[in-house]
C-alpha cells in the first residue's frame, strides 16, 4: 500500500504530509502492522502518529505543527488527548498555549 493511499484509509488529514509531519520511517512502522479493517478504528493509528512524534523530542516548531494537525484531526476527543500530551513535551511554551487558544477559536469560528 502506498502512503497517501494509507493516509486517506486511516482518515489522517492531508496536512500530515503536506506539513512534513508523515515521514517513511512513521508510514512503514504503521503500515506493516495494519490489517484489513483496521480503518474502522483509524483514531489508534493517529493517535500512535502524535505519540511517535512525541518520543522524538520534537522541537518547538515541530510541537506547533502537532497542535495544528490536533486541531484538524476528524476525532475531537482525539484531537483534545493530543494536545494535552503535547503540553507536556519539553519544548512546550506560552506562545504556543496562545497560538493553541487562537487556533480553537479560528476552528469553532469555521464550524
Amino acid at each position: 500500500m502506498k502512503k497517501m493511499e494509507f493516509l486517506k484509509l486511516m482518515q489522517f488529514p492531508s496536512a500530515w504530509e503536506t506539513l512534513g509531519m508523515y515521514p517513511d520511517e512513521l508510514f512503514e512502522a504503521q503500515v506493516s502492522r495494519y490489517e484489513p479493517g483496521h480503518e474502522a478504528a483509524s483514531e489508534h493509528d493517529r493517535n500512535g502518529a502524535f505519540h511517535w512524534w512525541l518520543r522524538q523530542s520534537p522541537s518547538r516548531e515541530q510541537l506547533e505543527t502537532l497542535l495544528r494537525l490536533a486541531i484538524l484531526d476528524p476525532d475531537p476527543l482525539l484531537g483534545t488527548d493530543a494536545r494535552v500530551h503535547i503540553h507536556k513535551a519539553a519544548a512546550f511554551d506560552d506562545s504556543l498555549a496562545a497560538l493553541e487558544l487562537e487556533l480553537l477559536r479560528q476552528a469553532n469560528k469555521h464550524s
